[in-house]
């Protein structure tokens, strides 16, 4: 019998109304909420520590790679651009070389050297008649005071034209030949002037050293005279003559032998570096 205003739930209502605890907590939508947003998060950090994160770190590294690169290419430039600068330096040096070796006299030309002073009195005699008059070379020697010092046993003698002393400059002993000649000229201030003046514009380099001019015996002759009108007149002036000696230099370059060897490049300057 029931009472009245005595009201009984229905079976699913009593159900529903006790819920669903974990742990005593029960589970209602709110706190489903709740625990579906906290695992997604969890889920989240889960997959960013595993695939995210390596990926920003191996990114971190390629751009820092990226970045060595670069710096590796910017000096790989700087080199290249050094080794041109020092390759068009070497070419500029080798043409002044050559410029300056072109200048220099030859075994051939040294060789002839009495031949091309003896037409150069030639010329400067041109026209003159009376051979006391004409300017003349009167000496002409090889200097032979150098001697080559003795070598070692089975090593070939050094070559006595090498310029072995510094009177043309510390920087030059060893790297010219130089062959020496005894010189003297006698002729008058004209001719003597004509011939030092042609002497330096011949083709071969040549250099002039202890050079010493005088008057000749034949200037300190007597005069003879005459009177005339009550005068003294001179019958024969006697041409001034001066007498120059020096001695020859003629500048030579190296036998090809004789060059000392290019030094090559260190296999560490050599070696370049790959990016």
């Amino acid at each position: 019998m029931t009472a009245a205003n005595e009201f009984i739930p229905s079976g699913g209502q009593a159900e529903e109304s006790a819920g669903t605890e974990i742990f005593g907590i029960k589970l209602t939508p709110q706190v489903q909420a709740i625990g579906v947003a906290v695992l997604g998060l969890g889920l989240a950090g889960y997959i960013g520590y595993q695939f995210v994160l390596p990926e920003m770190t191996k990114g971190g590294e390629i751009k820092q790679k990226i970045a060595e690169s670069k710096q590796t290419q910017q000096q790989l430039q700087a080199q290249i651009q050094k080794k041109a600068e020092a390759e068009a330096k070497q070419e500029e040096a080798k043409q002044r070389r050559a410029t300056v070796t072109a200048m220099f006299a030859s075994d051939a030309s040294a060789n002839t050297l009495l031949f091309d002073i003896t037409q150069l009195v030639n010329r400067i005699n041109a026209g003159v008649r009376t051979e006391s008059d004409k300017a003349k070379l009167t000496k002409f020697e090889p200097d032979i005071s150098k001697t080559a010092a003795p070598a070692a046993a089975g090593v070939p003698t050094p070559d006595p034209d090498i310029l072995s002393d510094t009177s043309f400059g510390p920087s030059l002993a060893g790297k010219l030949r130089r062959k020496k000649f005894k010189v003297e000229f006698e002729g008058n201030f004209a001719q003597t002037r004509n011939f030092t003046r042609n002497l330096e514009l011949m083709q071969s380099l040549l250099v002039v050293r202890n050079l010493k001019s005088e008057l000749a015996q034949s200037t300190q002759q007597v005069s003879e005279v005459e009177f005339q009108k009550g005068k003294i007149v001179p019958i024969e002036q006697p041409q001034t003559r001066i007498k120059t000696s020096f001695d020859l230099h003629a500048l030579l370059p190296l036998k090809q032998e004789e060059k000392p060897p290019t030094p090559s490049p260190s296999p560490a300057a050599a070696a370049t570096p790959k990016p």
